[in-house]
């Protein structure tokens, strides 16, 4: 018989592959008897299926098992949830970035050669800027575009000559640009932002150096990854500041104003500390 194919939601189709999925969950920290046990679940049905079935799948079984287990295997599309506007993902990267030792600012307004622009995040370091532009999607499919670096190559350089203007004694160094984005980026975007040096982020790439991975060095998590919360409350939670699991606890008000109450309110806590490892 023919391998069974996956249907991904950019409009291509590939081969099913046990070891992807494997790895997947390995990453999330299900355990190898709970791993082949999904694998052999999904196999059996010996048919097509979509990448969107697979995941629910694969996310109802992991349910029925362990939460913060599902969390984790879901995490690429909690940082979806962020949406729908940009501004959740911004405060999510700037604190990322945070957590890795930089001091941010978001959504600045910084003057240029010619024109002043708003920029996402600002991050120093060493006596080093680095301007941060996010680039976020609802759509997991959906791949940021050669026209999306142009623009900010285009932005970052009018920063840069004016800050290269100013007098000695005011100068500070931009050291580089960074698009960031909760997906991924085209082959043309990525040949033009290594040949023109800009700084690419995405889901999972450069390796050692991705948001997946990032995510997992800081045990930052997005709250939008706690299962017990339904699509409303976390609309509204991470447009009240309340971005990271690790801040559930201190931001027990913006919970409690999502009318979450107990013993609900003590279940969400509990899962959040546990996804990013907190000790109750």
């Amino acid at each position: 018989m023919a391998p069974r194919k996956v249907h991904k939601s950019a409009g291509y189709s590939e081969n099913f592959s046990p070891q992807k999925l494997r790895r997947s969950l390995h990453r999330a920290g299900v355990s190898k008897d709970l791993t082949k046990e999904i694998i052999q679940t999904i196999i059996a049905k010996k048919k097509d299926i979509s990448s969107d079935e697979l995941h629910k799948d694969v996310y109802k079984k992991l349910i029925k098992h362990e939460r913060p287990l599902a969390a984790k295997y879901n995490l690429k599309r909690a940082l979806g949830a962020l949406g729908p506007s940009g501004y959740p993902f911004e405060q999510f990267v700037g604190r990322l970035f945070i957590a890795k030792g930089y001091k941010t600012s978001t959504n600045r307004i910084v003057r240029g050669q010619c024109v002043a622009h708003e920029i996402d995040v600002m991050a120093a370091k060493e006596n080093k800027h680095f301007v941060l532009e996010c680039k976020f999607h609802n759509r997991p499919g959906y791949k940021s575009d050669i026209q999306t670096v142009l623009y900010m190559k285009a932005r970052f350089d009018d920063i840069k000559t004016y800050w290269e203007s100013l007098e000695n004694s005011k100068k500070k160094h931009l050291h580089k640009v960074w698009l960031i984005t909760n997906t991924a980026f085209t082959s043309e975007a990525i040949k033009y932002a290594r040949c023109s040096g800009i700084g690419l982020m995405s889901w999972r790439a450069p390796a050692g150096n991705s948001l997946a991975e990032l995510i997992e060095e800081t045990g930052l998590h997005p709250i939008t990854a706690v299962t017990s919360l339904s699509k409303k409350q976390k609309d509204y939670i991470v447009s009240h500041d309340l971005v990271l699991c690790s801040e559930a606890q201190s931001k027990k008000d913006v919970l409690l104003r999502a009318g979450i109450r107990e013993p609900k309110l003590s279940r969400v806590i509990k899962e959040a500390q546990a996804i990013c490892g907190q000790t109750p």
